[in-house]
């Protein structure tokens, strides 16, 4: 066992030795690349929870569309539409009072 690590600890430096150059220019240009891309961990782990965030945002919005398309489809009745303005807006019509219970 001793000897195979002494044999594979030999075998790895007359590898480096002979091939450095090698290995020294295929790594520069694969740092560079990976630096200047951003392709991180971080910076992969931080694109993740951005593309989660707005996965959950377009889901808000959808299920809102829905709710207000429905509410605008309610609302095209005058009866409905009268209704929504006196509730919300607190309007009356002539000759009547509006009392807030709260």
């Amino acid at each position: 066992m001793l000897t195979e690590r002494v044999g594979m600890r030999l075998a790895m430096k007359k590898f480096l030795k002979k091939y450095w150059h090698w290995i020294v220019v295929t790594l520069i240009p694969v740092v560079m690349i990976l630096v200047s891309a951003d392709l991180t961990l971080v910076g992969l782990v931080r694109t993740q929870r951005s593309v989660e965030r707005l996965e959950r945002e377009i889901e808000r919005y959808r299920s809102q569309i829905e709710e207000d398309s429905l509410f605008l489809e309610n609302i095209k009745d005058d009866e409905a539409f009268e209704k929504y303005v006196r509730e919300r807006h607190l309007m009356h019509a002539d000759g009547e009072e509006v009392f807030l219970v709260e």
